[in-house]
């Protein structure tokens, strides 16, 4: 008897830990439709309104916004099949898949920065959430007040783990869409001249919106490429069936592109600029949705700062072993602090940083797992899930492709510098290209020199 306690306190502790050191058993794996509405969760996200403001106004026309989602969208459903396929099939999460690649000794500074991202992701949605309350409620009070506490609350549905995640989504999934797309309608499809809404992208400050149809597909990737790149954390859930895993990504960027869509739409009627996307929301001067305007923002802030969240708490879990709930606590509250700092006002920049920062990362997994190892990893014990094949720690040749990766991704991203040779370049997916190719041939290069060195013995 006390050995069958002892068994089930074991495995309702594994569960509350939400197996974030460990490969997900086959009887904890979802329906393809409960993966499919957490990311649909996901998705729905106000950063995507604003994304597709930005490109509104930068485009100018709705054809060019239409190629500009096509090739965006389609390179993040490309990286989250093949990601996520790693995850479903291995049970593994992103930091312990990359234990496998970068060795645990390189996995940490991968994680490191995985976490950081999701963290400033968080901030950012924390602070659309002030932003939300003060253009609904006529508080006095300082926004950076108003991010902290937005913060706080946002991340308590994080302690339930991927359980939370679920409920939240099929809770607040379908109103959001409903409410978001009846704004497109009510704002209308007249929009202002080709060119004013080009003059007022270029007047934009901080920073000028996206111009060029490269730049522009490249916002669209780098705003989701971290969650792409990162998709195993969610897809870790599904069970290893290419065709559940497709359709969940296909679903998922489906609603993301038609949610900037509606951005775009509704900057290019306005011909306003992504700070005042609250107000068109909720205000009777644009769209008026009012209270149900602000539970619509709210709903979609608050299922992708879970993700964030969790994916964060995912990526920290394998550098600072606390129960993962602590875990949480810690980071929801340094992510507040960043909120309150008022990240918001850089989110064009952020956003530009994380594609070129995490995208050699989803490179160099994926030839890792599907070119240089030819098949996926076996079932995983605890030991190996966190010190991969790699007895040495140190994966030198990866850690040198993520940085060349990186450098490639930046010297194409216009910061610094442009180079020239890439005039349409959609550099959130030069840094995954360029990651990945650096890694294969610097593999090749290894095997080439240690056979030529054998037969010379």
């Amino acid at each position: 008897m006390m050995g069958a306690n002892l068994g089930f306190d074991s495995k309702s502790k594994e569960i509350l830990e939400d197996y974030s050191l460990r490969p997900v058993p086959a009887e904890q794996k979802k329906r393809w439709i409960d993966i499919t509405i957490v990311w649909i969760g996901v998705a729905v996200v106000m950063s995507a309104l604003l994304r597709g403001m930005m490109i509104g106004l930068g485009l100018g026309s709705i054809s060019r916004v239409l190629l500009a989602y096509g090739l965006g969208e389609l390179i993040l459903i490309l990286i989250m099949v093949f990601t996520g396929y790693l995850g479903a099939r291995t049970g593994l999460s992103t930091p312990l898949l990359a234990s496998q690649t970068f060795g645990p000794k390189g996995a940490l500074l991968i994680s490191l920065l995985l976490g950081l991202a999701f963290l400033g992701w968080f901030a950012v949605q924390a602070g659309l959430f002030a932003e939300t309350l003060a253009v609904f409620f006529p508080w006095s009070f300082p926004r950076g007040w108003l991010a902290l506490a937005s913060g706080l609350a946002m991340m308590l549905p994080v302690i339930f783990g991927f359980q939370g995640l679920r409920a939240l989504s099929w809770l607040a999934v379908p109103p959001m869409l409903i409410a978001f797309f009846y704004a497109a309608f009510k704002v209308g499809f007249k929009f202002l001249p080709r060119l004013e809404l080009i003059r007022l992208a270029q007047a934009h400050q901080p920073s000028p919106y996206p111009l060029s149809l490269g730049e522009a597909a490249s916002l669209i990737a780098g705003g989701f490429i971290v969650g792409a790149v990162t998709s195993a954390d969610i897809f870790r859930y599904a069970r290893p069936r290419w065709l559940e895993v497709a359709a969940a990504a296909i679903m998922a960027m489906v609603v993301s592109a038609l949610m900037q869509l509606t951005g775009s739409t509704l900057a290019m009627a306005t011909g306003l600029y992504h700070e005042e996307l609250p107000r068109i929301i909720i205000s009777r001067e644009f769209a008026g949705l009012g209270f149900l305007g602000f539970l619509a923002i709210a709903l979609a802030q608050w299922t992708t700062n879970d993700s964030n969240l969790y994916s964060s708490v995912l990526a920290f879990k394998n550098l600072i072993r606390l129960r993962r709930w602590k875990l949480t606590l810690m980071l929801g509250l340094a992510a507040s602090g960043l909120a309150a700092a008022g990240l918001l006002g850089r989110l064009s920049l952020f956003l530009s940083l994380l594609a070129v920062a995490c995208g050699p990362v989803g490179g160099i997994l994926l030839v890792d797992h599907y070119l240089i190892r030819k098949k996926m990893i076996p079932e995983s014990t605890d030991e190996t899930s966190r010190h991969g094949n790699n007895p040495s720690g140190l994966n030198w040749m990866a850690l040198i492709a993520y940085f060349l990766g990186l450098l490639s991704g930046w010297l194409t991203s216009g910061h610094p510098w442009r180079l020239a040779l890439f005039p349409f370049s959609i550099f959130a997916f030069n840094g995954i290209l360029a990651g990945g190719f650096f890694y294969g041939s610097l593999t090749l290069l290894k095997k080439y020199l240690k056979n030529r060195k054998s037969k010379e013995r």
